[in-house]
């Protein structure tokens, strides 16, 4: 700040309340231009409308004409239509049937899935297997060592016939307690 200003404010709280003047003038004026336009839009649309209600060049606006009335049905209606006339009217008594329909048929599925057991061998009293079965296949094949680990996991005694050395090593491989190497010698 130069020395010919500090001299005119003697002081920084004489600046402030200069600044707080300047603030009010400021908004006295805003508010007073702000009034004048105002009043001069009421004065401008006040002679807009009456000039555009004296005029006779402005058009007169016309009611809107109803759209015209769908045709006529061309005769009966098939079964599809008339279902889907039917479905359209009454949705909430639709939706109620769909929904015990498909209830009632989940059910259903679910309790029919339910009482499917798999066939299972029976145990002798003491808990052992007493149900045998015996493969006749190649223990290489892979039908025959699915059916009967499948088997010895439902509960039977599995043995599977071998003409080699080399199966009876293979069937002991697989390390289950219930499925066997059967020697059989079938080539005499």
């Amino acid at each position: 700040m130069s020395d010919q200003n500090k001299d005119s404010f003697g002081s920084i709280e004489d600046l402030l309340s200069y600044l707080s003047a300047v603030e009010t003038t400021v908004e006295n004026e805003v508010e007073r231009i702000a009034d004048s336009l105002d009043v001069l839009t009421d004065r401008m649309s006040a002679s807009l409308r009456s000039a555009m209600g004296e005029s006779a060049w402005f058009p007169q606006s016309k009611p809107i004409p109803p759209p015209p009335s769908p045709a006529p049905l061309a005769g009966p209606l098939g079964y599809l239509e008339a279902s889907k006339d039917w479905i359209s009217r009454h949705r909430a008594i639709t939706a109620a049937a769909i929904c015990f329909i498909g209830t009632g048929a989940f059910l259903i599925w679910r309790q029919r899935k339910a009482n499917r057991a798999k066939r299972r061998a029976k145990r002798a009293k003491n808990g052992q297997r007493t149900e045998i079965v015996v493969l006749a296949g190649p223990p290489t094949a892979p039908l025959t060592r699915s059916l009967s680990l499948d088997l010895e996991r439902r509960g039977f005694v599995v043995y599977i016939p071998v003409n080699s050395l080399w199966e009876e090593r293979l069937i002991q491989a697989e390390s289950r307690a219930d499925i066997h190497p059967l020697n059989l010698d079938v080539t005499s």
